[in-house]
């Protein structure tokens, strides 16, 4: 192992709940592309979750549930751009009578700018609108509500 390996694991080790807790969501999430295969994020991933869960269970979850109530986007590395495509297999579900999706493969495709790579975006939070939903004229919603209940 390296230094830099062993730097890690201590960091994980003596790490407090919310810091582990943003880790184990980075990972989750593929933020986090330091890793060569996805079996070692994976493995990562469950150490920080154990750790969290052994540090302080309680604080740990809040922060993980929190984190998992954010809303993300995948952005492209290399020209910001929200457009982006992945491909996947789907399955013909006979019972249920559509397809299914099984697989999502690595490889993304930025649409701007055609880039196409297995490590092409990063996630960021999805920034909402404060735009109102359209304003309707009550007297006339007002008269469809009436119309229902006497039709």
């Amino acid at each position: 192992m390296r230094i830099s390996q062993f730097q890690a694991i201590a960091n994980i080790l003596f790490g407090d709940a919310e810091t582990l807790a943003r880790g184990y969501h980075q990972f989750m999430t593929n933020a986090a592309t330091d890793f060569e295969a996805e079996e070692a994020r994976r493995r990562c991933a469950i150490a920080v979750n154990a750790v969290g869960l052994a540090v302080d269970p309680n604080r740990y979850r809040t922060v993980v549930q929190a984190l998992e109530a954010q809303r993300v986007e995948p952005v492209c590395k290399r020209c910001g751009s929200t457009d982006l495509s992945r491909d996947a297999s789907a399955v013909w579900d006979s019972d249920a009578q559509q397809w299914d999706l099984c697989a999502i493969y690595d490889s993304a495709t930025c649409e701007a700018c055609t880039a196409e790579s297995d490590d092409l975006y990063d996630w960021r939070p999805l920034i909402t609108g404060t735009a109102q939903p359209p304003a309707s004229d009550t007297s006339e919603a007002r008269s469809q509500t009436e119309g229902d209940r006497h039709g």
